[in-house]
């Protein structure tokens, strides 16, 4: 127990990134946990028909775990502050064979692996009022290594890390050391015995605790009793009342945070066990994948924009992962695992396929666009593909253009780009459908036809999208309203209509 404290502490107080550039001054977020284990027994993997799989990802696993200890204990080594820390983490390290231990980023999270960044690009202008950019991981070895591909059907989900600043400036406010390790067993693995998480309150606060989410009645009701002075225990209770519904609306509408309540209330004394008990855990953050893994082996990429909005007070607020994504750089490592998404290409490589990308809903059929050219490349005959992308000015938010207008001059794909604020006169992607509309009645609508249409990206103009497609059955198939809404429920039944909304 004394060593794994010595290494969390030392581990805290040692872990940098390069967000450290980006306004993270102590990004220090993504450092692991200490997780002891029991010892690994090779005979029992050895004796499964997949063992040497298994075992290749186990490899690749702690090679990844391996590479940021290192870099951490580089760190420590060349922090003036750090020097005795060091030599404590040395000594530990020299014996550690002889403790069953190991570090993992997330032991909540069973399927979550440490993968390393290796690429990240601005996409939009730098002064542009919109922040999109391009996310790449390293996923060769790791059990992902094939279930990311963004056409399959796979998406991933990463966990972000608080920002650092803001947990040192919370955890200053409440008194809390942020070096002292506590044991928190709710975020053991439950499918292991006898098993204890180690961490510090740093790590507990800044990678597991969703600090500056949005709380709910049922946070309140638990955190009154903590509150030392009568007054503020019965005003932390009144807030769960009916009669101050308005109040605690409002309190939502300013975006009040976890982190918010906690230090409005002076008198709050919570044991640090009990955090757990009353802050959840972040959450993953789902992105389609707009990278093909047989086109690109070993890659995983994304197209994220930073997610913002104005809270009541005119504050702007940003989204935690996709700000979190925002500030890495090549060369840290992230927690994610694959997720099942329902943009899956179909398996007729022959079927024509239409496309409705909506800003980064643009994501997944960059991934289908990759995988037609993988298999043309492996000499299979492709079908066509017809590309409807939407955004508002062509020059800021064309996101991959240098690629996409490769890919259609070698015929893999026709792109119908949509900029509503390009001209005088507003054009949409419905209008670009409307423009292919005797395509997509005989590929889609057609008795007999065996197309596939699929929408991806903001909710809004869904509508618009189903209601151009049904005036084209009325108007090239010759249908009554009835038959055609009709034919789109049979599209959707046979997964030849595919949304993918938010």
């Amino acid at each position: 127990f004394c060593w794994l404290k010595i290494l969390a502490q030392t581990l805290c107080k040692a872990h940098t990134c390069e967000a450290v550039k980006m306004g993270y001054p102590e990004a220090r977020q993504a450092a692991p946990l200490v997780l002891p284990l029991r010892p690994l027994q090779p005979a029992y993997f050895l004796g499964l028909p997949t063992a040497k799989a298994a075992l290749k990802i186990q490899s690749q696993q702690k090679a990844n775990i391996h590479a940021h200890t290192e870099a951490t204990k580089a760190q420590a080594a060349s922090e003036k502050t750090g020097a005795a820390q060091g030599g404590d983490l040395a000594k530990v390290l020299g014996f550690k064979g002889q403790y069953k231990a190991q570090l993992c980023a997330r032991p909540d999270v069973e399927q979550g692996e440490l993968v390393k960044v290796t690429d990240w690009k601005l996409l939009t202008p730098p002064d542009y009022d919109r922040t999109c950019f391009h996310f790449e991981v390293d996923v060769t070895g790791t059990s992902m290594e094939h279930t990311v591909n963004g056409s399959q059907g796979k998406a991933l989900s990463v966990y972000a890390t608080n920002d650092a600043e803001k947990v040192t400036e919370f955890l200053k406010q409440m008194k809390l050391d942020p070096d002292a390790v506590v044991s928190v067993e709710e975020i053991a693995p439950q499918s292991e015995e006898g098993m204890v998480v180690l961490t510090t309150v740093w790590k507990l606060f800044t990678q597991y605790l969703d600090l500056f989410g949005k709380p709910t009645r049922e946070f309140l009701k638990k955190l009154h009793p903590y509150a030392k002075d009568v007054m503020e225990k019965v005003a932390i209770a009144e807030l769960t009342l009916d009669r101050k519904t308005e109040e605690f609306q409002d309190r939502q509408a300013r975006a009040m945070t976890y982190a918010d309540y906690l230090t409005e209330f002076k008198t709050l004394n919570i044991p640090l066990d009990k955090y757990v008990e009353l802050v959840p855990t972040i959450k993953q953050r789902v992105y389609s994948i707009c990278s093909s893994t047989d086109y690109r082996p070993g890659r995983c990429q994304l197209l994220v924009v930073r997610e913002d909005w104005q809270a009541k007070g005119g504050d702007t607020k940003f989204g935690l992962c996709s700000s979190f994504l925002t500030f890495i750089r090549s060369g840290a490592y992230c927690v994610a695992h694959s997720t099942h998404s329902v943009m899956q290409m179909p398996e007729d490589k022959s079927a024509h396929i239409f496309m409705a990308g909506l800003g980064t809903g643009l994501a997944p059929f960059r991934a289908y666009v990759e995988q037609r050219k993988y298999q043309k490349d492996q000499g299979h005959k492709v079908g066509p593909m017809t590309l409807f992308f939407g955004g508002r000015y062509s020059k800021a938010e064309y996101y991959y253009r240098d690629e996409f207008e490769a890919f259609e001059k070698e015929g893999i794909v026709k792109c119908c780009n949509a900029w509503s604020r390009d001209q005088k006169q507003k054009i949409y992607v419905q209008h670009k459908i409307g423009e292919e509309a005797e395509h997509i009645w005989r590929e889609l609508g057609r008795e007999g036809s065996t197309g596939y249409f699929f929408l991806c990206g903001s909710k809004q103009p869904e509508k618009d999208v189903y209601a151009a497609l049904l005036q084209i059955f009325q108007t090239k198939g010759n249908m009554s309203a009835e038959k055609a809404q009709k034919k789109m429920d049979e599209l959707q039944s046979a997964g030849r209509y595919v949304t993918e909304v938010y």
